[in-house]
C-alpha cells in the first residue's frame, strides 16, 4: 500500500494513524518533522557529504510504502530470501516485505529466557516500556535524512535480549524491497547487562527493479557487559538509492562486532558510529566494499571515545572497477575525559580498473593527552606482475582478479566469525568480478 498524502506534516499523521501509535510516538515524530522541515539536505559543500551528490536522488518524488498485513508462509517468500535461509544457520527469522512484516520465526527456547523478535508496531503494543525508553536515544532527529526517517518510518524490527540471557546463533532479519517506491524502515536492539545476542540484517531486491530510495536506521542499545555482534548486508539491485545509519550507544563494558557489507544499489550512503559512552566500552567495525559499473558506494564512520579506558578497532577494505567510485571518510574522536584510549583506524583499497575512482579520508580529533591512536589509508591498483603470474599459469583473467582481490580482503573476511554468513559474501564478490 502506499500513502495518499504527499509529503507534509498530514502524511506524518497518516502513518502514525495507520500504524495505530501512542500519543507520545506521534509527539516525537511531529518533533522530527518540524526538525526536517527547518534542516537542509547535504550538499558538496558539507563536510560529510563533499564527494556524493544528492541532487539526482528522488528523496521526495516516491509513494511511501505503508504496511498491508501482509502475510506469508515460509514457502511463499521471496526466492532470494528463501536461498538465504537455507544457507544462513539461523536460530530466529524475521522477514520485511515493503512496510510488512510477512513472516516470524523464533524459537521457543529463547521466548521462554524472555528474548522478543518482532516488528517495532507489534513491539509497542506488547512491550511499550522498552521501546519507549530506547527509541530515537541512539539516532534522532538533528540531520536531515535522520529527521526524514524518525518523522516518517513506517516499519522496522525490534530486538530485546533480557539481562543475563546469551545466544551465539543469529537472529536473521531480511529486508525485501520491490523498488518504485520509498521505503523508510528502523530497527532497535536492546541490550541489557551481561547479556550476549548475534545479529544480521540485509537488504535484499528482485534483480532488475523501477527506481527506488531506502531510508533506514539502526539503533543498537548496549547496557552494561552486553555483547554484541551485528551485521549489517546490502545486496540491492542498480536503481536503488540507500541511505542507512547504524549508531550504537556502548556502556560500561560492553563489546559490539560491527560488520558492513556494501555491495548494492546505484548509490548507497553507509553510516556506522560507534558511542563508547562508558569504560571499558570496546567497539570492533569491520567493513567490506566492491563497485562496479558506475556504482557510487559511501560510508562514514565515527568512533567516539566519551570515556576512559575505551577501545576501538575499524579496519574497512574495499575494491572498486569500472567507472564506479567509492567514498570512505572516518573520524576518531576522542573527548577530554577519554584516558587511556585505545582507538585503530584503517581503510585500504584495491583499483582493477584505470577509470575507477577513490576517496579516502581518515581524521583524528584528539582532546585528551594519554591516548594511542593511529589511522592510515591506501589506494593501489592489482598488483600487474602478480595478475601476470596467474594468468601466465593459465588461470584466466577474471578468476585471476578473484583471486586477488579475496586476498586483498582476506584479513577482513577471517574476523567473521559466522562461517556462513563469510561464504555468502565471498560468493558475491566472486559474482562482482564476474560482471
Amino acid at each position: 500500500m502506499q500513502a495518499t498524502s504527499t509529503l507534509s506534516r498530514d502524511l506524518v499523521l497518516e502513518v502514525s494513524q495507520k500504524l495505530q501509535e501512542p500519543r507520545w510516538l506521534l509527539e516525537k515524530r511531529l518533533a522530527a518533522w518540524e526538525a526536517f522541515a527547518r534542516l537542509p539536505y547535504p550538499t558538496l559543500k558539507t563536510e560529510e557529504w563533499r564527494y556524493t551528490n544528492l541532487s539526482k536522488v528522488p528523496l521526495e518524488g516516491l509513494a511511501l510504502e505503508l504496511p498491508t498485513g501482509q502475510k506469508l508462509s515460509r514457502q511463499d517468500l521471496p526466492a532470494q530470501v528463501r536461498s538465504r535461509l537455507e544457507q544462513a544457520e539461523l536460530s530466529g527469522v524475521a522477514v520485511f516485505v515493503g512496510a510488512d512484516l510477512v513472516y516470524l520465526e523464533l524459537p521457543e527456547e529463547l521466548q521462554a529466557q524472555g528474548v522478543v523478535l518482532t516488528s517495532i508496531a507489534e513491539a509497542l503494543k506488547t512491550h511499550q516500556a522498552q521501546v519507549r525508553e530506547a527509541l530515537f536515544r541512539a539516532v534522532g532527529w538533528n540531520e536531515k535524512l535522520q529527521a526524514y526517517n524518525a518523522a516518517l518510518f513506517t516499519h522496522g524490527a525490534f530486538l530485546f535480549v533480557p539481562k543475563g540471557v546469551e545466544f551465539d546463533a543469529p537472529i536473521g532479519v531480511f529486508n525485501y524491497l520491490e523498488g518504485g517506491r520509498l521505503s523508510i524502515g528502523r530497527t532497535l536492539i536492546v541490550a541489557e547487562p551481561n547479556s550476549k545476542a548475534v545479529y544480521i540484517e540485509e537488504y535484499v531486491s528482485p534483480a532488475q527493479v523501477e527506481e527506488g530510495v531506502n531510508l533506514s536506521v539502526s539503533e543498537l542499545i548496549l547496557e552494561q557487559g552486553a555483547r554484541l555482534r551485528h551485521s549489517h548486508v546490502q545486496t540491492l539491485a542498480l536503481g536503488f538509492y540507500h541511505f542507512h545509519r547504524t549508531r550504537a550507544l556502548l556502556a560500561r563494558d560492553a563489546r559490539l562486532n560491527d560488520l558492513t557489507a556494501t555491495f548494492g544499489g546505484t548509490l548507497a550512503r553507509t553510516e556506522t558510529q560507534s558511542e563508547l559512552a562508558g569504560p571499558g566500552a570496546d567497539s570492533e567495525m569491520l567493513g567490506l566494499y566492491f563497485a562496479h559499473g558506475e556504482q557510487h558506494l559511501d560510508h562514514y564512520t565515527l568512533q567516539h571515545h566519551a570515556e576512559h579506558h575505551t577501545k576501538s578497532d575499524l579496519l574497512y577494505k574495499g575494491a572498486v572497477k569500472d567507472r564506479a567510485h567509492t567514498v570512505y571518510s572516518g573520524l576518531i574522536k576522542l573527548e577530554e575525559a577519554a584516558q587511556k584510549a585505545d582507538a585503530y583506524q584503517s581503510n585500504r583499497n584495491l583499483l582493477l580498473s584505470s577509470e575507477a575512482r577513490v576517496d579516502s579520508i581518515p581524521q583524528l580529533e584528539i582532546a585528551a593527552n594519554e591516548v594511542r591512536c593511529t589511522h592510515g589509508s591506501t589506494t593501489a591498483p592489482v598488483d600487474e606482475m602478480q595478475l601476470f603470474y596467474l594468468m601466465s599459469r593459465g588461470v584466466p583473467k577474471h578468476v585471476a582478479q578473484q583471486v586477488l582481490v579475496k586476498a586483498h580482503l582476506y584479513d577482513v573476511l577471517t574476523r567473521i566469525p559466522l562461517l556462513p554468513l563469510r561464504e555468502h559474501i565471498e560468493r558475491i564478490i566472486e559474482e562482482k568480478v564476474r560482471l
